[in-house]
């Protein structure tokens, strides 16, 4: 019987050991793909309907809470938060730019625009309430 080197013997070690890698990985069991989370939704949107959003406009913060209505009619309050907001109608003409360009970028389609409902916008308690139309 003829012995082998120890270049030989290197060689069959390296090959043997490259089988039984080879085995294992064959052996190996699937796992199953990790569960998917679903998207938590906020938690006040979900219990009543509204969703608010906070808004810098001209330097100042406002929070515009908006809510569904009709299939494209939203009811919206806009308050600034630790103040009160004007009565007058240039604040009103600032709030309804916030109100309008808010709901035109959250809820309207690519296509409609947003524009208030003549009439319906009122100062009440420091905040501003009105009806926004997608169109």
């Amino acid at each position: 019987m003829k012995t082998m080197n120890s270049g030989g013997r290197e060689l069959l070690l390296a090959g043997m050991a490259c089988a039984v890698l080879l085995a294992g990985c064959a052996r190996r069991e699937e796992l199953p793909p990790p569960p998917v989370a679903k998207k938590a939704r906020p938690a006040s949107t979900h219990a009543t309907g509204w969703r608010t959003e906070p808004v810098i406009y001209n330097g100042r913060r406002y929070a515009v809470s908006f809510r569904q209505t009709g299939r494209h009619t939203r009811l919206v309050k806009v308050s600034a938060p630790g103040r009160k907001l004007g009565a007058t109608k240039g604040d009103g003409r600032i709030i309804a730019e916030v109100a309008t360009s808010t709901v035109h970028h959250y809820t309207c389609r690519d296509s409609q625009r947003a524009s208030l409902r003549p009439g319906s916008l009122r100062p009440r308690n420091g905040q501003w309430r009105m009806t926004v139309v997608c169109r």
